[in-house]
């Protein structure tokens, strides 16, 4: 059984607070079942989505998920961390959608974050050369409907 320790990570980016996920928002993102995407923007400004398995929210103010083998995500996070830029991350299940954005915090190579992770990960046969943490910063409701595109 894994468990999730919760790292307190205070900050403020110009008028950009940390936010915490609602319950069904966070519950979306570890659903193994709903599909999961992360959007980054690279240094010349191409953008980059990519499918990400791995990618669910621990707690209600990080999103996480293992470099495999993301050398371009890894490249355009280490850009946003540098310039305090947010990346998105998308989760969908059947009529249900959430847009998360997020500002990059870290990527960690050991410690109970990793371990946990590189678990869950050998238990499919993959490993994580690090896990990327995210600070949530804006939810926003893309579920069909009229309350598509609304901050959460």
């Amino acid at each position: 059984m894994i468990i999730w320790k919760p790292i307190i990570i205070l900050s403020l980016y110009g008028d950009v607070m940390m936010k915490q996920l609602p319950k069904n928002v966070q519950d979306l993102f570890n659903d193994p079942q709903s599909v999961k995407v992360l959007a980054t923007q690279s240094a010349n400004g191409m953008l980059h989505a990519v499918p990400l398995g791995s990618l669910t929210a621990p707690t209600p103010d990080m999103v996480i998920f293992a470099k495999i083998i993301a050398n371009e995500t890894h490249a355009n996070l280490e850009t946003a961390l540098k310039k305090g830029t947010t990346v998105s991350a998308l989760a969908v299940k059947g009529g249900e959608a959430y847009q998360v954005r997020c500002k990059p915090k870290t990527s960690v190579t050991s410690g109970p974050i990793f371990d946990a992770m590189a678990e869950k990960l050998n238990a499919r046969g993959m490993k994580a050369s690090s896990v990327w943490v995210l600070e949530p910063v804006e939810v926003l409701n893309q579920s069909p409907g009229p309350n598509a595109g609304k901050q959460l």
